[in-house]
């Protein structure tokens, strides 16, 4: 029976909420991410914000593609940061070498 039901087609509304429970999730998701960064990490938010709105309320949100989105997001919160850490050394080293 649970095969004749899987394969019945579904009505539009039910499509409709979900797909407007899928974007409330994604806005409740990525607001609660920066709402926490804000509070614990604020010199990150340079980096989730922007993270926030392109994989969150771009992709998750207006396009509706919550794994993209959930990608987006955590490659520029994670990796970005990992990618720029170079650059925070130089700039350690050049102070120490100047003598601070």
């Amino acid at each position: 029976m649970a095969d004749v039901a899987k394969h019945q087609p579904r009505s539009s509304t039910s499509r409709v909420a979900r797909a407007v429970g899928v974007r409330l999730a994604g806005v409740l998701l990525y607001a609660a991410a920066v709402a926490w960064t804000a509070l614990q990490m604020r010199d990150a938010l340079v980096f989730v914000v922007p993270a926030a709105v392109l994989g969150g309320g771009l992709l998750h949100v207006w396009k509706g593609r919550p794994g993209w989105g959930l990608v987006v997001f955590t490659v520029v919160v994670v990796a970005l940061p990992l990618v720029m850490t170079p650059a925070l050394g130089a700039g350690f080293w050049t102070n120490l070498r100047q003598g601070f």
